[in-house]
């Protein structure tokens, strides 16, 4: 299995990037084929500066990364939940690399066809508020299988979200939260891996 690891957050020193570094290097160790598309570090322009009415003249990095996602089985996005949803350079990748002919096309308002069928992607996030709440009210896990994997094809594999992380200050906590990221990668892509979806 190709595992593609996406990090979200813009600072190269958060929780959330060591957390994915940390599946990174983990899956490396254990044998895995694993990428990495991390975006603190990346100089990628995250806004869609035409939406779809012209093409920006730079598409270097919005290729490499179609690169890898076409290489991959398994995408894993790992980012901090702000105001409800993905920081603005997340955003701003999915805007600018899952375009039409590429990711899907759309045929009229609700016709659609997702061109990444048969992939599977997992969210690892940390969010402010405790995770129950993000469980209860789903908007984000529903966001995210709806208008962003559904529409490409993907399909929502596994989403982990370690809740009130701002007052998490035993290191202990988070780096049993990091292990368990990364043994939950590699288990899927050993095919063992745990239900329930959320967790």
């Amino acid at each position: 299995m190709n595992i593609l690891i996406v990090q979200g957050h813009p600072d190269d020193q958060s929780f959330t990037h060591s957390n994915a570094l940390n599946s990174y290097e983990n899956l490396r160790e254990d044998g895995m084929n694993v990428q990495i598309v991390d975006l603190a570090i990346a100089d990628f322009d995250p806004i869609l500066r035409y939406g779809y009415r012209a093409v920006m003249k730079d598409l270097t990095l919005v290729h490499q990364f179609q690169k890898k996602i076409d290489w991959a089985d398994h995408i894993c996005f790992f980012f901090p939940i702000w105001w409800g949803g993905e920081p603005a350079l997340l955003k701003g990748m999915l805007d600018r690399v899952l375009m039409p002919g590429f990711a899907y096309e759309r045929k009229g308002p609700l016709r659609i066809r997702g061109f990444l069928k048969g992939k599977k992607a997992s969210l690892f996030m940390t969010a402010d508020d405790p995770a129950y709440y993000h469980k209860r009210i789903g908007g984000i896990v529903s966001r995210w299988r709806r208008d962003i994997l559904g529409i490409t094809g993907m399909k929502l594999a596994k989403v982990m979200l370690l809740g009130g992380t701002r007052w998490v200050t035993d290191e202990a906590k988070r780096f049993e939260y990091m292990n368990r990221c990364s043994s939950q990668i590699l288990a899927f892509a050993l095919q063992d891996y745990e239900r329930p979806l959320i967790e």
